[in-house]
């Protein structure tokens, strides 16, 4: 089952899905969020990368796997589209 587009989170990991499609054009058409991590840890080694990737665990057993989705902030996620210059801070 996935799950339709809500909250916060779906939010945090829609702007980086597009900061990561306008940073990275070579990324092929519907690439994963997976994949353009992998760009961008090349891009900014200097963030929390463990972070990160829990964070994308919890939205894909949210999106994918029927668990509740938090609406807490995601600093991490927010920190990473801001460094690859998306609006947030």
């Amino acid at each position: 089952m996935v799950r339709s587009p809500s909250g916060f989170r779906e939010r945090t990991f829609r702007e980086l899905a597009e900061v990561l499609r306008g940073r990275f054009p070579e990324l092929p058409e519907g690439f994963t969020l997976r994949e353009g991590l992998a760009r961008a840890r090349e891009a900014a080694p200097m963030l929390d990368w463990g972070e990160i990737y829990r964070a994308l665990d919890g939205y894909e057993a949210y999106r994918y796997g029927g668990l509740p989705e938090p609406d807490s902030p995601q600093p991490a996620l927010a920190g990473l589209v801001a460094a690859l210059g998306g609006s947030r801070s």
